[in-house]
């Protein structure tokens, strides 16, 4: 057998879906064997995907091994002269492996690796690296690398001053995507199985090269990377595992006084980035609200001096409390902004002038409720309000350049595969707007244009999707509009014809499903999510405050008293799912479901779709009350 494919899965069947039949496709003239290993996957990947490749050989464990002992434990079992280790989130041109292949028999390679872009159509710098030596290390971790990308210096750990189109030899490769000869990892035992996420790929490429054998970068063909899906997303946990791998690295590469002295730097490095991490964490939700707050403040004072000077010719309103009123107020307007919106991920134009309008409206209902004793002037609320929303809009169209994208999307694909897509997409309850499609050959009637004008298209109209159907498009000439639209701010989706499912980068959660990322589920709007609580926690609270008379009317009073303190403590939700499906954004488990639970599978996951899809807060408010004797 020539070729032996090794993919270690974990909770992303949607992505090892699409992999796997771009796998296919690119084995279809190699003798090669396929072996998946399952770590204990929680989202049903080997339910979805063994019924769809019977030729795929499945390995389930159950418990997550880590990524070097789940690969070690293929490559015990494989029979191919060459192994190619493959990250799950990854797509593979139908012409890689030959290349890929074609390249390491005629070199001097033990292993090599391949160019791969991001699911943005960005070059990967991880594709090609050096060792993490002390000095190299230093520059990484120190932020010199990214301030100097393409120095051969500061930047050596990415090789940035080497040609992404270019072969090279370079030190270490990619376990998303590391071909290696069989009889080399033999010599090497494989992976080395103390680590467990990250670093296992440094170890076994500075081994090769102890061996005596050399690493390539091959640039003649390449893959797209879905980085992080099969790891999940960033968090203080991923960047433990990151440093802990090269302090592992270290400690058994280098030996030496240096080597000591680094690890002790790793070390440290370690504990500070985890106290940035964490004041990140504490200090990023609180900063704009702070900044608004400070505005909002410095504003009243503003027009309070100004009101005293002008209007009332110099003389103070004579209200002690004033001192403590105005940074009263300016909080009450920042709880009113940000009950309305205004600190969402999403950032509108509209909804940072609805709130700071409901701020000021909220300072002014507040001001009309205080006694007359310390009332000093409604002036001075109202343009300081005024003023400081003016202020705040400014400082947003200024600093904030994520607002939320506004477009349409296009399908790359024949008609059969076009009807096909929009078939899923219509299972799925998505409500993209699509413009049309986009035809991937010439003279075809019925289309929006030809895949070769996209650009073209992009220029004139606001297209922020594109949906590549892989099939009669082949992956690598997408791969080539990808980076030819790549600085467009566009993102790109995939579909493999004749598979369940659409992936891309940037998911609601690693492996989300099927149209996951096209589908704008209203149950996940900040807004939403508030008013769902406001709701659970003014329901329980009635409810406790009504229960004598509830012991009276409910069939099951005891249930109920315990869903109060449940939905209470944030345990439950009083509406929560029907189905049990994994698809759908999260949500605590409901106390009751907004329908009843005898009805079949498919039925009950259509049904919550539609709740998540389309819901709005007095929904739930109406099912608790079709539903009191259920609570």
């Amino acid at each position: 057998m020539q070729l032996s494919i090794i993919i270690v899965n974990y909770n992303v069947k949607h992505f090892l879906e699409q992999c796997l039949y771009t796998v296919q496709n690119a084995v279809k003239e190699l003798d090669a064997e396929i072996i998946v290993v399952d770590n204990h996957s929680s989202d049903g990947s080997m339910g979805y995907l063994q019924p769809l490749f019977p030729s795929v050989r499945f390995i389930v464990n159950e418990q997550n091994l880590g990524f070097a002992k789940a690969n070690n434990q293929a490559l015990a079992v494989c029979g191919g002269e060459y192994v190619l280790f493959l990250n799950p989130d990854t797509l593979v041109p139908e012409d890689c492996l030959q290349k890929s292949l074609a390249f390491i028999e005629r070199s001097a390679a033990g292993a090599i690796g391949t160019r791969m872009l991001d699911g943005r159509g960005r070059f990967l710098p991880e594709s090609k690296r050096s060792f993490p030596t002390p000095l190299v290390s230093f520059y990484k971790l120190s932020g010199l690398a990214s301030l100097f990308p393409t120095s051969g210096i500061f930047n050596k750990y990415a090789l940035g001053h080497l040609g992404e189109f270019q072969n090279h030899r370079v030190e270490v490769l990619a376990g998303a995507f590391m071909l290696v000869k069989r009889e080399l990892l033999n010599r090497l035992n494989g992976f080395d199985e103390n680590y467990f996420l990250y670093g296992e790929d440094i170890d076994l490429s500075f081994r090769m090269q102890q061996a005596g054998f050399a690493n390539f970068y091959f640039a003649g063909t390449g893959i797209i990377h879905f980085k992080g899906e099969s790891s999940g997303k960033k968090s203080l946990n991923r960047v433990k595992f990151f440093y802990r791998a090269m302090l592992v690295f270290v400690q058994n590469h280098y030996r030496t006084g240096s080597g000591k002295l680094f690890s002790a730097f790793l070390k440290l490095a370690i504990a500070l980035r985890g106290s940035v991490s964490a004041c990140k964490r504490i200090l990023k939700p609180v900063l704009w609200p702070l900044a608004d707050g400070m505005i909002i403040w410095v504003s009243l004072l503003a027009i309070k001096t100004t009101w005293i000077n002008t209007v009332r010719n110099g003389k103070d309103f004579g209200v002690p409390f004033i001192s403590y009123a105005l940074p009263a107020f300016s909080l009450l307007f920042i709880l009113c902004a940000a009950f309305t919106g205004l600190y969402d991920r999403k950032n509108k134009t509209s909804k940072t002038l609805l709130s700071v309008a409901f701020g000021t409206l909220g300072m002014l209902a507040v001001y009309a409720l205080l006694p007359e004793t310390i009332r000093f002037s409604r002036g001075v609320i109202l343009w300081g309000g005024i003023l400081g929303g003016m202020l705040i809009f400014l400082l947003r169209q200024f600093l904030i350049t994520d607002k939320e994208e506004e477009g349409q999307t296009v399908i790359v694909a024949t008609k059969n595969e076009y009807a096909a897509i929009n078939e899923l997409l219509e299972r799925s309850l998505s409500d993209q707007q699509i413009l049309g499609r986009i035809s991937p050959g010439d003279h075809d009637e019925n289309t929006v244009c030809e895949w070769k004008d996209l650009l073209t298209l992009q220029k004139n109209i606001a297209v922020n999707k594109i949906i590549f159907c892989i099939g009669t498009v082949p992956l690598s000439e997408a791969m080539k509009q990808m980076q030819l639209l790549g600085k467009k701010n566009i993102r790109f989706l995939f579909h493999v014809s004749g598979s369940g499912s659409i992936v891309g980068s940037h998911t609601l959660a690693p492996g989300a499903a099927i149209v996951t990322p096209l589908i704008d589920y209203r149950i996940e709007h900040p807004y939403q999510k508030r008013m769902k609580r406001v709701v659970d926690l003014s329901v329980s609270l009635f409810l406790l405050i009504t229960i004598p008379v509830h012991l009276f009317i409910h069939p099951r009073t005891g249930r109920l008293a315990r869903n109060i303190f449940h939905v209470l403590a944030g345990n439950r939700t009083w509406v929560g799912y029907a189905s049990t499906s994994t698809l759908l954004p999260a949500i605590k488990a409901g106390a009751i479901s907004q329908t009843v639970q005898n009805l079949n599978k498919n039925l009950l996951e259509k049904t919550d779709k539609r709740y998540a899809k389309n819901y709005d807060w007095w929904d739930d408010l109406v099912i608790i009350f079709k539903n009191y004797r259920r609570l």
